[in-house]
C-alpha cells in the first residue's frame, strides 16, 4: 500500500458523468455544442489553434481521453492521450458562397451530427469561414466531460473581455503526458469510493425515500407520445432564435415567473405550432429540465445537475396565462424537491460497479417519459472577444437522447437570450419555423402587462370621455 502514494490517481467519471457514455448510440451522439457568431475577418486556423493551445493547461481534462478498465471492475477515468495534438480537436470549415444565416445553421447542424472520436479528448471546435459580415466558431463537447454550465466556462476559457488587449499565452514548455494508474491500486480505490457511496446513502435520510419515489414516478407517468420523439439517425438540423433579455425578465417578473419560466411557456407555443403541422396536439407535453447543483467552489467540467419533468400545456390562449400555468407547475416540482431526489437517485448510482451503472442508466432512460429537453444556461453579461474579435452571438445545443427528435437551449449572453433548436434531420426538417414561433413567442411575452382596470381607474376615464364630448 506504501508503494501506491506515488501512483497517480485516476481523474474519475461520476456516474452521471459515465451516464451520457452509457446511453450515447450511433444515431444519437451525446455531445454539449454552442455556434458562436463573431465581427471582423476570420483569424487563420493556425492562429486559432496557437491560441487554444496556449489556454489548454487551465482544464487538464481537454488533453484527456476516457479509459474503460476491463470488466467494468474499476471506475472508468481521464487519462492523458499520449499522442494528443491539438490539429485533432480544431478545424476549418468554408460556407459557400453567398453564405447567411441559413448556411451557418446547415453547417452547425452537420457538425453537431458528428461524433467525437472516444480514442481521443471529447472535444471538437471547427473555424466557420465564409460569413459576409465576420465569422463563426461552433463548438463540441461530449456530455461527459462538461454540462451546459461547464461548456459555458470552458468557452470562456478561450474568450477575453471584448476591448481588452490580452497577450497571448504559450502553452507550458514540457507537457508530457502522466502515467496511466496502475490497475491494482485504481481497483482498491474504486472499491473504497463505492463502500464510501453506499455508506452515505445509508446514513441518507429516510424521510428522502418517498420523495425519490415520487419524483420518478413522476418522469415514468404516462405521456401520449408525439411525432417529435421519432429518431431516424444521427443527421441534425440546428436554427437559432433570439430576443432581448430585460424586457423578457421584467414580464417574467410582473407575474411572478422567471426568465426560465417564460422560456418553458414559449417553448409550448412553438411545440403547439409545430405538432400541429403534423395533426398530433395533445393537452401537453412533458419537458425534461436540468438544474444546475453546482456548487460555488466546484471545478470546471464535469456534471453537476439534476432534473425537472415539467408538463407543458398546448391549449393556447392568451400568452400571459400559459405564463402563469407553467410557473405554477415549475413550482409544484421544486416544492416537492424532484431535483433533490433525482440527484439522490445518481448517487445511488455512483456505488454501483459499472455493469450494474450502465443497466441503471439505460433502465432509467427507457422508463422515462418526456417529449423533448429545454436547458436554460447563464452566460456572461459583458460582450467577450476571441483574438479580439466580439462574439455577437452565442447558441447553445442541447443533445438528443435517442428516441427524441427535438432539443431547446438558451444561453443569456451580453443583454440578449439565444436559443438553440435542434432536430433530428428527417423527422424535424422545420427546426428553423420552430425557432421563428419561439422567437416570435418570446417577443410576445416580453410586452408588459397591460394595468389591471380598477374601478377607480375605469371612473376617471369615464370622466375624461365626458370631458372630451362636452
Amino acid at each position: 500500500m506504501r508503494g501506491w502514494a506515488a501512483v497517480p490517481r485516476p481523474d474519475r467519471l461520476s456516474a452521471l458523468d459515465a451516464a451520457f457514455l452509457d446511453l450515447e448510440t450511433v444515431r444519437a451522439p451525446l455531445h454539449v455544442g454552442w455556434t458562436m457568431r463573431l465581427a471582423g475577418p476570420a483569424p487563420s486556423l493556425a492562429a486559432l489553434r496557437r491560441h487554444v493551445a496556449g489556454r489548454l493547461d487551465a482544464v487538464p481534462r481537454l488533453r484527456r481521453r476516457v479509459v474503460e478498465p476491463a470488466l467494468g471492475l474499476a471506475d472508468p477515468h481521464w487519462a492523458d492521450d499520449a499522442g494528443f495534438d491539438v490539429a485533432r480537436h480544431v478545424h476549418a470549415v468554408d460556407l459557400p458562397a453567398p453564405a447567411g444565416t441559413a448556411e451557418l445553421e446547415a453547417a452547425a447542424g452537420l457538425l453537431l451530427g458528428t461524433p467525437l472520436d472516444p480514442a481521443r479528448p471529447l472535444w471538437r471546435l471547427t473555424l466557420v469561414r465564409g460569413l459576409p459580415d465576420g465569422f463563426a466558431v461552433v463548438g463540441q463537447a461530449h456530455h461527459a466531460l462538461v454540462d451546459g454550465v461547464a461548456a459555458v466556462e470552458l468557452a470562456g476559457l478561450l474568450l477575453d473581455p471584448a476591448g481588452v488587449a490580452r497577450l497571448p499565452r504559450r502553452p507550458a514548455p514540457g507537457w508530457e503526458p502522466a502515467p496511466a494508474p496502475a490497475a491494482g491500486p485504481a481497483l482498491a480505490r474504486a472499491g473504497t469510493r463505492r463502500a464510501r457511496s453506499a455508506a452515505g446513502l445509508i446514513r441518507a435520510d429516510p424521510a428522502d425515500v418517498p420523495g425519490l419515489v415520487a419524483a420518478a414516478g413522476r418522469l415514468a407517468a404516462p405521456a401520449p407520445p408525439t411525432a417529435l420523439e421519432a429518431m431516424t439517425g444521427p443527421e441534425r438540423r440546428a436554427a437559432f432564435a433570439a430576443t432581448a433579455l430585460e424586457p423578457l425578465r421584467d414580464a417574467a417578473r410582473e407575474h411572478g415567473a422567471t426568465v426560465n419560466d417564460a422560456l418553458l411557456t414559449a417553448a409550448a407555443f412553438a411545440l403547439r405550432g409545430a405538432l400541429a403541422r403534423r395533426g398530433d396536439v395533445p393537452p401537453a407535453v412533458r419537458a425534461l429540465v436540468p438544474a444546475s447543483t453546482r456548487g460555488a467552489g466546484d471545478a470546471a467540467g464535469g456534471n453537476r445537475i439534476s432534473f425537472l419533468a415539467v408538463d407543458l400545456p398546448l391549449g393556447g390562449g392568451e400568452p400571459a396565462r400559459v405564463l402563469r400555468t407553467v410557473r405554477d407547475r415549475t413550482r409544484a416540482r421544486k416544492r416537492a424537491g424532484d431535483a433533490g431526489a433525482a440527484d439522490l437517485l445518481l448517487r445511488a448510482a455512483d456505488a454501483l460497479p459499472a455493469p450494474g451503472r450502465r443497466a441503471t442508466a439505460r433502465a432509467a432512460a427507457r422508463r422515462a417519459r418526456f417529449t423533448l429537453v429545454v436547458s436554460n444556461v447563464p452566460g456572461p453579461d459583458l460582450p467577450l472577444a476571441l483574438l479580439g474579435r466580439e462574439v455577437t452571438g452565442a447558441w447553445p445545443a442541447v443533445p438528443l437522447l435517442d428516441g427524441q427528435a427535438l432539443s431547446i437551449g438558451a444561453l443569456s449572453y451580453a443583454g440578449r437570450l439565444h436559443v438553440g433548436v435542434v432536430g433530428d434531420a428527417q423527422a424535424v426538417p422545420d427546426t428553423d419555423r420552430i425557432a421563428r414561433d419561439l422567437e416570435a413567442a418570446l417577443g410576445a411575452l416580453s410586452v408588459p402587462a397591460a394595468p389591471a382596470r380598477t374601478p377607480w381607474r375605469e371612473r376617471a376615464e369615464a370622466r375624461r370621455a365626458l370631458r372630451r364630448s362636452a
